[in-house]
């Protein structure tokens, strides 16, 4: 069998597993201790079982983002179907892609990442996510009813650690390979027995890059960031909590280490520069993909302070009113070289304050959000749901960029784009059992959202004047000059209501099966990379509908835990957003266009075994087979092509071994996980390297708890251990600008943490 079919009969094998499993299920009487633990999530804002919910949904929890040293949101693609997480032009800004849909730049994103149930701002994370959580969900597919910004492609839960009543923390420091220099913990503190708790956590990491500057001896693709949370929980009363949390983070780095791989003779690079383009990719070819030569010294500094507030009241024994309040303060400074060489293609410059390119076309932004919600059951809880009011406000702060294209002068632009999102919603799942309707095991979900977006953008770009960033420069789209080139779109408003409804059935009380049928939506906007006087201004709203049936279990057989699910799923998008490029008389613009339609099909499984106590065994699978439906393009024609980053399969194979070595010598613990996923299409383009190949990684870890009978922990991580050299991306140009690009993942890493806990 070819590498292909060796995957689909795993699955196949697997899926038989899930679904023969329940007719074999142990007696309690006779259970050991290799049992499963039950998994609780908040993917339908309300704590329930992993297992008892008709959505696919993928947990990471605390203890796996330990044992593989995971500090960016990067590594929990590799654990969970259908998830590609993508940085393109920035490393401190995630781009999430879920069952082909992803960020399209210059529009909302389809995946959406909420810390604490509040929306990420600028780009869903980065660096200095991933510390002192609870756990990460990833929830595939449209999330239309029940979450802050309406998706088409799914979301992402980072759940905080919460303050506990018990005095306790931990401080943890390590080292490993290319000087990295990491430090993480965190401090609980019960200020007034069962009535207020504190928690303080921090992570700081500092790591050289690993690309050099040929010339300057720069290190790009480095790592430097600080993080620290305060949390505060409240419980001076029955039937009412309080908690506050001030999350704060600093990253500054120097960006990708981005290669120039191609040039198009014909095209306008080519064309301009002659033999030095091509000299400049022999040079790079001659160098290798660790090394580059850029023109412009990168830069990436992004500073986030997000304050949330969530208001729990319990009017009732099974009913509670929850609010939630946020501010988001997000800054961003990015100096860029887009085509990786020591040539003035496409630089972005340093400008005073914050600005640069940023897939939400926001540099800079304040964010505020208002949530409320009344959630319980009723009819003796026959009947659960949950029904509230979102606002969200999203203001752009005035932040300048500075664009290089093709050595001629500097365009620089502020562009702003001003959300106001309203939505109402309500969902429900009545239990025809409870309702002595005689279908015991038989639930029914209906949920809807009206959502109402209005955006109110501008855009005023420039040529630079000398030296001077703001006087006596020519606009560029239109007559006039600075400070006389602001265009003011007039305001656009996108409405729409979307709708989840489900069924699902107990075959066993350990075995479920459901069908769920869902809509989604993305709000429509401007192009404000394009000139505003043409016909490419603005661009309509992106839809779904999605079908997906499945089926969970939780069982053992003969003394073995097994935890499977399995989802099959069909959606079909109409007016997809696509981003393209073009010169726009000396400027290099995106613009997004509505392409049609387009499907996605696929499959999803995830299965956990345990076979002993102390042996953990696990795969997650997912294949994709996506197509565009008639989508004709200034670059082309992409009908009945597949969408970017989209890889047709993707696999992980995971083993966990930990033991009690007796004696109060201490649990020894070993981890391994291979992942792989097959090439997808970078771009829509047709460029030489559209297509990244397929790769599989492999890591390794081991730890050493409670050290001697210590408060001691230590632990080594390899990550990459074959050293593996694969491409993550790049920009693909060559028909259009007329270059491409190559973007390289992380060599082998390794190194060593030791931890001491301290309190009770």
């Amino acid at each position: 069998m070819n590498g292909q079919e060796r995957i689909q009969y795993l699955l196949i094998t697997s899926a038989m597993a899930c679904l023969q499993g329940h007719a074999e299920t142990v007696p309690s009487t006779e259970r050991d201790t290799a049992v499963m633990d039950q998994i609780i999530v908040t993917a339908r804002r309300q704590e329930e079982n992993l297992q008892k919910i008709p959505i696919s949904v993928s947990v990471v929890d605390a203890g796996m983002l330990e044992r593989a040293n995971m500090t960016t949101v990067k590594d929990i693609q590799y654990l969970s179907p259908s998830l590609n997480v993508s940085s393109n032009t920035t490393r401190n800004s995630d781009n999430y892609t879920l069952r082909g849909q992803g960020t399209t730049f210059g529009t909302d994103p389809a995946v959406v990442a909420y810390f604490a149930e509040v929306p990420v701002a600028g780009g869903g994370g980065g660096p200095g996510m991933l510390f002192d959580l609870a756990n990460v969900q990833v929830l595939n597919g449209p999330q239309g009813t029940l979450f802050g910004r309406n998706t088409t492609g799914g979301a992402l839960l980072f759940q905080p650690q919460r303050p506990t009543n018990h005095w306790e923390g931990a401080i943890e420091a390590g080292y490993g390979n290319y000087d990295n220099f990491q430090q993480q913990g965190f401090v609980n503190i019960p200020l007034i027995a069962d009535t207020l708790s504190f928690r303080a956590s921090f992570s700081h990491r500092k790591r050289d890059g690993f690309t050099t500057d040929s010339v300057s001896g720069a290190e790009y693709d480095n790592i430097d960031y600080t993080a620290v949370r305060l949390s505060l929980l409240a419980t001076p009363f029955d039937r009412f909590e309080n908690y506050t949390i001030l999350n704060l983070s600093d990253r500054d780095d120097r960006g990708p280490g981005t290669t120039l791989s191609s040039v198009n003779p014909a095209g306008a690079v080519g064309f301009i520069f002659g033999t030095a383009a091509t000299a400049a990719v022999d040079r790079q070819a001659a160098i290798g993909p660790r090394r580059t030569t850029l023109s412009v010294p990168q830069r990436e500094h992004q500073k986030v302070l997000m304050a949330i507030n969530t208001t729990k009241i319990d009017i009732a024994p099974t009913m509670f009113i929850k609010n939630i309040v946020s501010y988001t303060r997000f800054r961003s400074d990015v100096t860029f070289d887009v085509d990786g060489s020591a040539l003035p293609i496409v630089d972005y410059h340093n400008t005073p304050g914050w600005g640069g390119p940023q897939n939400n076309s926001a540099p800079a932004i304040n964010q505020v959000t208002e949530e409320l919600q009344l959630s319980g059951k009723a009819f003796g809880g026959a009947l659960d749901g949950t029904a509230g009011l979102y606002y969200q406000h999203n203001k752009p702060v005035e932040a300048l960029t500075a664009q290089q294209v093709f050595g001629g002068p500097t365009n620089l632009s502020r562009i702003g784009d001003e959300l106001t999102s309203k939505a109402l919603f309500v969902q429900g799942t009545l239990d025809f059992g409870k309702a002595g309707w005689g279908a015991d095991g038989l639930k029914l979900t209906l949920g809807y959202r009206i959502t109402r977006d209005r955006r109110q953008d501008f855009t005023e770009t420039y040529l630079q004047s000398g030296n001077s960033f703001d006087t006596g420069g020519a606009c560029l789209y239109v007559a006039g000059s600075f400070p006389n080139c602001r265009v003011d779109f007039p305001a656009r408003t996108f409405r729409k209501g979307t709708y989840t409804a489900a069924l699902n059935y107990d075959l066993t009380p350990d075995t479920m099966i459901y069908g769920t049928a869902r809509s989604g939506f993305k709000s429509g906007g401007f192009n404000l990379g394009a000139p505003p006087v043409s016909n490419l201004n603005s661009f309509n709203p992106e839809e779904v509908d999605d079908l997906e049936i499945g089926i969970k279990n939780q069982i053992e057989l003969g003394g073995v835990g097994i935890r499977s699910s399995l989802a099959v799923f069909y959606d079909k998008y109409h007016d997809i957003q696509r981003a393209l490029v073009a010169d726009f008389g000396g400027g290099a613009g995106v613009y997004v266009v509505n392409a049609a339609r387009a499907t996605i099909k696929g499959i999803e499984l995830q299965s956990d075994v345990r076979l002993t106590r102390e042996l953990r065994l696990g795969v997650r699978y997912s294949y994709l087979d996506t197509s565009y439906g008639s989508f004709v393009s200034p670059q082309g024609n992409f009908t009945g092509m597949p969408l970017p980053y989209t890889p047709k399969n993707k696999l992980a194979l995971l083993a966990n071994y930990d033991r009690d070595l007796g004696g109060n010598i201490g649990t020894l613990g070993l981890s391994a996980t291979y992942a792989y996923q097959s090439s997808y299409r970078n771009l829509d383009a047709f460029d030489p390297d559209i297509e990244v190949e397929g790769y599989g990684l492999l890591n390794l870890g081991a730890s050493w708890n409670g050290i001697l009978g210590s408060r001691f922990d230590a632990s080594l991580y390899a990550t990459n251990v074959t050293d593996k050299l694969y491409r993550i991306g790049g920009g693909n140009y060559y028909y259009t600008l007329g270059f491409t690009t190559s973007v390289y993942g992380e060599p082998r890493m390794v190194g060593g943490n030791l931890k001491y806990r301290f309190g009770d």
